[in-house]
């Protein structure tokens, strides 16, 4: 067993047929990085000589033996990217523990007004309530404002960038001529490079306005933050739901039409069915820019940790969990910081679940475009 478990090793890093110079530098290239990643960890004074050694040494053993070295450094960077995010996962999760054990549900306790609990999706029957619920000097750390604030721009967004997404991919993919789809898709592509402070500013700075003046509205709201998070997300949601629409292959376009069907018929029929997956993994993406992005959020509107009155008010306004993070992190308390990584375990969660509802439509689709049941 010990043999097998040699050989598939050798196999994984080696190939199947390496010679004895491949053996040793790829062997004195494995020996260097863990010496820097040792020295990293124990003596980072010396780490940086240390990692010039890996550098070099990896260098020549790419110039003598590619194919082995390139094979290896391939290899490390899948594990280290795998170890990175099990660290992070490791670290938030233990990092929320403690507020988790001393606060339990007094995280998600619900706000009550006058006396009377706020009626909350019938959860007040199995949920705290309680007059202060953000109150760090007092103990109160509810975090269900926040987490109402973050649906709230989240459904905004997605009512922004899903449909417009959509009919721009569509646009991009199907209509357009050669020459304009050269133009606009690299346009759409630079739109995702902007900051997202500055899509903040300008909203807070444009949008406030119209809204004050518009909709007779004091001041930043979930409309506008939704607005721009939307937008922010647009880039996403077209460049990904394009890639998807230009994979489907002509034939079946060519095919719907060679029946008599229409170029409108030809694409609501065909080409969003077939690119369906790819679509809705750009929506899904998008939507999880907008509910983990930070800056434009906190641009617009940072001050204030209180639920809606009434829950579908978007003219009012609270910190979301992201821009909670972000305004409270630099001058928390140690039980705080704790609050604020449950937070983040929050955010963790749901984009993970998103993660895994994209991969399950993905494969629900390409079982339905198979003929499979």
């Amino acid at each position: 067993m010990i043999d097998d478990v040699r050989a598939d090793a050798r196999e994984m890093l080696l190939g199947g047929d390496a010679s004895d110079g491949s053996v040793l530098a790829v062997g004195a290239s494995l020996a260097t990085l863990v010496a820097a990643i040792l020295t990293f960890l124990f003596r980072p004074v010396i780490a940086v000589p240390v990692l010039g050694a890996f550098v070099i040494v990896t260098a020549v053993g790419l110039v003598t033996y590619q194919a082995e070295v390139a094979r290896l450094l391939t290899l490390v960077a899948t594990v280290l990217t795998v170890l990175t995010v099990t660290f992070i996962t490791i670290f938030l999760f233990a990092s929320a523990l403690p507020a988790f054990l001393e606060h339990g549900l007094g995280l998600l306790l619900i706000p009550v007004q006058e006396g009377q609990v706020r009626w909350f999706f019938w959860l007040d029957a199995v949920l705290p309530a309680g007059e202060t619920y953000w109150n760090p000097s007092g103990g109160a750390y509810s975090l269900v404002p926040a987490i109402w604030a973050t649906v709230m721009v989240t459904l905004i967004s997605a009512a922004i960038a899903g449909p417009l997404g959509l009919f721009g991919a569509l646009f991009i993919a199907e209509v357009a001529s050669d020459g304009m789809r050269e133009i606009i898709k690299p346009g759409v592509e630079v739109l995702a490079g902007i900051p997202s402070i500055v899509y903040g500013f300008i909203g807070f700075q444009v949008l406030n306005s119209f809204v004050q003046r518009s909709f007779l509205d004091d001041g930043a709201s979930f409309l506008i933050a939704g607005i721009v998070v939307g937008v922010m997300a647009l880039p996403t949601v077209v460049s990904v739901g394009e890639d998807a629409l230009s994979s489907v292959p002509d034939s079946m376009g060519d095919g719907s039409v060679a029946m008599g069907a229409t170029k409108w018929q030809t694409m609501k029929s065909i080409s969003i069915p077939a690119a369906f997956s790819g679509i809705s993994a750009g929506v899904i993406l998008g939507l999880g820019r907008a509910i983990g992005e930070t800056m434009a959020v906190a641009a617009i509107m940072a001050a204030g940790v209180g639920l809606a009155d009434p829950l579908y008010d978007f003219f009012d306004a609270s910190a979301t969990l992201t821009s909670l993070i972000a305004v409270n992190y630099g001058s928390a308390s140690a039980s705080t910081i704790d609050v604020l990584f449950v937070a983040g375990v929050m955010l963790f969660v749901i984009v993970a679940g998103m993660s895994v509802v994209s991969q399950y439509i993905e494969r629900r689709m390409q079982e339905k475009l198979k003929g499979q049941a």
